[in-house]
């Protein structure tokens, strides 16, 4: 009888516990290209930066974090928790700013456990299926073309001012200043969810150039308007979300995707600076309800981010991260966190990977660059290579590079194919950023350079059906409508080649090509007379129902 009372007191006592247990909401404000001092509490003696200088303070803010130095590196860190190039992701363009789809993003582990995501603002990770970012678990999307406003993918004619997105797969011509308008819609997604849990990842364009300021001014005079803005609009999301009653039980995360080598330090300065950890040092700072405000200075990663959420949210950890959870040192047990923790960042900023190029091993006290070993202990502006004095700690940190380089994939099996005629998405654009052979054009100022300079180069397709596809080559994008100028227009994929006379006056050249399903280059030609051959820098694909 004793046993049948048991039985119902444990289930009470089973469901309290499942009732307790916090389901927080994930709110990611990443800003892009911000130097960790940029901002009034890091020591910036002119900004002024309230709002985020307040989140700091209600913050564990993290002093030592470090990320690649350069855009969709450091991205498929964040989004994988992954080193970048076991991603496949090794630049910013030339084919190589596309993360693998075979690695799972923070978005669909997020979904698969009952959150609803939203991504706002900048991707850079793919925008060609299936690597955008409604086919990498985000539900609602709401993003700009590209790495920054005026890059090929981006909408042709785009700035901050009434700048068009892609919301959820279709163009839409908003109101209002970039960052406002990212900040507008993030909000009014999170009224709408109803007390569902969120993941809402805001990434903003801002402070990435081209500079351009709610007021108007541009270049470096925009710059702090631009961070300033960026801080009123924290300011406005934190009174959101006291509004709606959920600020206890939302973690706020802000950081920027790299740092900066020569903006925002409070000291001069110089070429005798290690600019590689300066350009790695990046403001990270985590509000955790419930948690102790303070300053960490452990050495720690954006690498870090995944393992940190899954951890705060009960989620469990898939195999094959490379980064640590730092919930302990959130929740006031830093003993539980590796006191001799080494970090690995390796940034190829090209279309291969060599053992050792722009990488860093770093440690609390040390920073390997390559080969030159700098003391962070005592020559905190890194100035001095001091190799020679200390070659243990070079072997040391050289061993654990080693074991970090013997772990990396083979690039040939990383590299990220655009998919054409898959059923999920019939309609395929593709543009000249995500050539991963010859020319690396990238922004729409490539689009003259392009023909003067006869660039050219071929992506790496993926053909999912056999069957019948139209090609449709442009050098200005379909929005421009503007005419090709050219006299003829060439096309190969795998062993299948066109050639045909255009129109001075058309506004693209299109093919029509039987193709078999598999893997192929794709190059074209457009010419406007004898050995003035460029390639298209658009080409809009659709397969034959």
């Amino acid at each position: 009888m004793k046993y049948y009372t048991l039985i119902p007191l444990l289930m009470v006592v089973f469901m309290q516990c499942s009732v307790a247990k916090t389901q927080y909401n994930i709110l990611f404000i990443l800003s892009d290209n911000q130097s960790y001092y940029e901002m009034a509490c890091h020591g910036h003696s002119e900004l002024k930066t309230p709002s985020l200088d307040r989140l700091a303070a209600q913050s564990v803010d993290f002093q030592n974090c470090y990320a690649p130095n350069y855009c969709s590196p450091s991205r498929s860190v964040i989004m994988t928790g992954k080193y970048a190039i076991r991603t496949g992701v090794y630049d910013t363009i030339g084919g190589r700013s596309i993360m693998h789809k075979d690695h799972e993003t923070i978005a669909d582990i997020m979904k698969r456990n009952g959150y609803k995501t939203s991504v706002y603002g900048k991707w850079h990770l793919g925008f060609s299926y299936p690597h955008r970012p409604q086919d990498r678990g985000f539900e609602e999307t709401y993003v700009l073309g590209g790495g920054s406003i005026g890059q090929l993918e981006d909408y042709y004619g785009n700035n901050h001012h009434d700048p068009v997105f892609v919301h959820n797969g279709k163009k839409v011509f908003s109101k209002g200043y970039s960052t406002d308008v990212l900040f507008d819609n993030a909000m009014k997604w999170m009224e709408g969810l109803e007390g569902k849990p969120f993941f809402c990842f805001l990434s903003t364009p801002a402070v990435h150039g081209p500079f351009e300021s709610p007021d108007g001014k541009r270049g470096m005079a925009a710059l702090h308007p631009m961070i300033e803005n960026l801080d009123m609009n924290v300011g406005r999301m934190m009174k959101k979300l006291d509004e709606m009653g959920i600020a206890d039980k939302t973690v706020v995360i802000f950081a920027s995707d790299q740092g900066m080598f020569d903006r925002g330090a409070p000291h001069l300065t110089d070429r005798k600076e290690n600019s590689l950890d300066a350009k790695q040092h990046i403001p990270f700072m985590v509000r955790l309800p419930g948690a102790k405000a303070k300053i960490n200075q452990n050495i720690t990663g954006i690498i870090d981010f995944v393992p940190t959420v899954l951890d705060l949210c009960g989620i469990e950890r898939p195999d094959g991260l490379d980064g640590v959870s730092l919930k302990p040192l959130l929740t006031g047990k830093e003993d539980e966190y590796p006191a001799d923790r080494t970090l690995i960042i390796q940034c190829p900023r090209q279309r291969g990977v060599r053992k050792g190029v722009n990488s860093s091993v770093k440690t609390a006290r040390w920073r390997l660059d390559g080969r030159k070993l700098f003391d962070k202990k005592n020559d905190p502006r890194l100035r001095n290579d001091v190799a020679s004095q200390h070659p243990e700690v070079v072997q040391m940190l050289s061993a654990k590079y080693e074991e970090y380089w013997k772990s990396m994939p083979d690039p040939a099996t990383t590299l990220s194919r655009n998919e054409i005629g898959a059923p999920e998405c019939p309609d395929t654009s593709l543009t000249a950023m995500d050539w991963y052979t010859g020319a690396k054009p990238w922004s729409s100022g490539h689009i003259k350079k392009g023909r003067a300079d006869k660039l050219n180069g071929a992506w790496a397709v993926k053909v999912v059906r056999d069957g019948t596809y139209t090609f449709e080559l442009c050098h200005f994008p379909q929005e421009a409508n503007k005419a090709l100028n050219v006299t003829s227009a060439k096309i190969k994929i795998g062993e299948v080649e066109k050639e045909q006379k255009v129109e001075k006056t058309a506004k693209s050249a299109k093919f029509t090509l039987k193709l078999k399903a598999g893997d192929y280059d794709l190059q074209t030609w457009l010419s406007d007379g004898p050995n003035k051959d460029f390639g298209a820098l658009y080409v809009y694909v659709t397969k034959d129902k």
